[in-house]
């Protein structure tokens, strides 16, 4: 289900970081409560911080490239820091890589911030940049056990379990006409969220955490905005957008893009699609704390009983 990354495995120490990449140092405790990211000092100074990225050497130096080709065109994404040695490179059981550290403000749900992420999704859509090398889309398989369990596993969480249910049963029907449209593709963060941007004054937003991206149908990566903009934000409102951030994230975005006759015909099936894929996941990987926390859970409740007419295209 989804194509949220597999469990890391264990992170090696602050010690085994520094060293293998030659930093001054490396702070003790992760900046963030789902991932594995810290702060760190390279030589000379800088501030930087060192994450984990994609799993497999390949998938980690594709993103690498394209994240340093990107950033050179213009597009306000970290890349790789030049460093004496390899970067990214394997630590232990996994593959880590070492960005600038970016100054600036959180997001607060601003009407301005909305248009601003809504314009930079649109232009990373529109870059001129080969993301040929990056891993594909992960289509999932229909698996009806799987599908049952979980609806299972959400229906005492959720306010309205029968609407998953009605939701699963649409993502599998729709599935194959999804697979054999040819939607196209571009190079995605697949993780398009508030919390992992940052606002660096007159440059506007930052992408920060590009590590799950891929190349895969940009209509996908819109319709996760749509869905988990504000999943995991702590200082973003308690629910999806309204009526009016929709529409100014997505008049934004189509500044720069153009939807083709597929993508505009096959909207709603996106939709459904990734709130199922990605949207079930989320809800299943909240812990009772997150579900009892006024915004979090807010906006977990949200988005179990949101209807696709709150998003319209055009």
């Amino acid at each position: 289900m989804g194509t949220a990354t597999d469990a890391p495995s264990a992170a090696p120490g602050p010690d085994d970081l520094a060293a293998a990449f030659g930093l001054v140092d490396v702070g003790p405790g992760s900046l963030s409560p789902w991932s594995a990211v810290f702060r760190a000092t390279a030589p000379g100074g800088a501030p930087v911080v060192v994450k984990r990225t994609a799993h497999r050497a390949e998938n980690a130096r594709a993103m690498a490239g394209w994240t340093t080709a990107a950033a050179a065109a213009g597009f306000p994404v970290v890349a790789p820091v030049p460093l004496a040695v390899d970067n990214p490179q394997r630590v232990g059981e996994d593959w880590w890589v070492v960005y600038p550290w970016v100054e600036g403000e959180v997001y607060r749900g601003a009407r301005e911030q909305v248009r601003q992420a809504g314009d930079l999704l649109g232009r990373q859509h529109a870059l001129a940049v080969d993301a040929s090398a990056l891993r594909g889309y992960r289509w999932p398989d229909v698996d009806p056990d799987a599908v049952a369990a979980e609806l299972a596993a959400l229906a005492g969480r959720v306010p309205e379990p029968e609407l998953l249910a009605d939701l699963a049963g649409r993502w599998a029907r729709q599935l194959p006409a999804l697979r054999s449209a040819g939607l196209p593709a571009a190079g995605v963060s697949s993780d398009f969220k508030a919390v992992n941007l940052v606002w660096a004054g007159t440059r506007g937003p930052v992408l920060v955490d590009p590590d799950n991206g891929g190349r895969e149908p940009r209509l996908f990566d819109l319709a996760l905005a749509v869905l988990l903009f504000h999943h995991e934000c702590p200082t973003a409102p308690g629910r999806l957008f309204d009526a009016g951030e929709w529409a100014t994230f997505r008049d934004a975005y189509r500044a720069h893009v153009r939807l083709d006759a597929a993508e505009q015909r096959l909207w709603a099936e996106t939709v459904d699609h990734l709130l199922w894929e990605e949207g079930s996941w989320a809800l299943a990987d909240q812990d009772d704390d997150a579900w009892a926390d006024p915004r979090q859970g807010a906006f977990l409740r949200d988005l179990a009983t949101t209807r696709l007419d709150r998003f319209p295209l055009t």
